[in-house]
């Protein structure tokens, strides 16, 4: 299958190849492409309304609207870390989606690494 429909290769591929100006710069079965990835953005609906985003300690946090933030999640922290310090606050979670699809993330992390060259 080729497309440029990510959220589709991601949902239908076992293994993918992905091309930047006709070159190949990833080739790997799906779930090793994805687990490159280092962090993942998760957007949290809130039950109540807030006037600035939470401090979650050891996380990125972004206010998007006053019932909705957005939580950076690095690779090898866990949500429920999340869940327990905003419940702790006395927030609470009514749903729970990914930012962007984790593919096409990946895909603009490796062209944006291939036009910035490795950071130091």
């Amino acid at each position: 299958m080729t497309t440029h429909y990510l959220e589709e290769a991601e949902s239908l591929c076992r293994n993918i190849a992905i091309i930047d100006e006709g070159r190949i710069i990833e080739n790997d079965s799906m779930a090793n492409v994805i687990g490159k990835l280092q962090r993942e953005v998760f957007v949290l609906s809130l039950q109540e309304p807030i006037g600035e985003a939470p401090a979650l300690n050891g996380y990125t946090v972004r206010l998007r609207n006053e019932r909705e933030i957005e939580v950076e999640v690095a690779k090898g922290q866990g949500l429920n870390e999340v869940f327990a310090q905003l419940s702790a606050q006395s927030l609470y979670v009514s749903s729970m989606r990914t930012k962007t699809n984790r593919l096409e993330e990946l895909f603009m992390r490796l062209v944006e690494n291939k036009q910035t060259g490795p950071s130091s």
